[in-house]
């Protein structure tokens, strides 16, 4: 997203988002192989702080603020993780990474705006905002199933891992519906209704219309 601006065509913008995208992709991964083991929470922190920073490039002084911040993050969940139980760790890790989506969506979202024109970059944003909207809700989830380890999911035995929050929080986004996991309380149900009404709103209303006017564009 460093790229949005008058140089974006110039300057290699495509391949910029593209590593944006393959950035969140790998939050993904390590989510999914590394799950609540003790690199895994840090490991996921690390990844959101340097997307923040990557979307605050233009800022300057914004991004010294954006790596302490996520440094403490980091210091504070590998110690958490350490000495407090796993439900603690765990929905400190969502509430991180909750707070750090939410910036980074937030200020993908308003360079999109700002852009002033559909093109490949603009797509490319798009699409990454939607992939965030779901880790949005799956360190939502993480942080709420803190505090109701045992009945926040069915379909899970004990505390859901940050791979359970995640699978749950795609299917639930794309309407999937498979039933092996489902919100056991009045909460993740709520929760639920939220993300997937987000979900297809988005893609019926903003992916559409960025998309078909990016064919109209080309």
């Amino acid at each position: 997203m460093g790229c949005f601006g008058p140089l974006g065509r110039i300057c290699g913008c495509n391949g910029a988002v593209a590593r944006i995208l393959v950035i969140i992709l790998l939050a993904y991964a390590v989510i999914i192989g590394l799950g609540e083991t003790a690199a895994g929470g840090p490991g996921r922190l690390l990844l959101l702080g340097y997307l923040l920073g990557e979307a605050v490039r233009p800022l300057g002084r914004a991004r010294p603020i954006v790596w302490v911040a996520s440094a403490l993050m980091i210091a504070a969940a590998i110690w958490v993780g350490a000495v407090a139980p796993a439900a603690v760790a765990s929905g400190l890790v969502g509430a991180f990474s909750l707070v750090l989506t939410a910036a980074i969506i937030t200020v993908v979202a308003v360079r999109i705006r700002r852009h002033g024109r559909v093109d490949t970059p603009t797509v490319l944003g798009v699409l990454s905002v939607y992939l965030l909207l779901a880790l949005l809700f799956e360190s939502l989830n993480q942080l709420f199933a803190a505090f109701d380890p045992d009945h926040y999911l069915h379909g899970v035995t004990g505390l859901p891992t940050a791979s359970d929050q995640l699978y749950f929080s795609v299917i639930t986004m794309a309407t999937v519906g498979y039933g092996d996991i489902v919100p056991g309380s009045e909460l993740a149900r709520s929760v639920a209704v939220v993300e997937a009404l987000t979900g297809q709103l988005y893609l019926v209303s903003v992916v559409a219309i960025v998309v078909g006017n990016w064919r109209r564009d080309s």
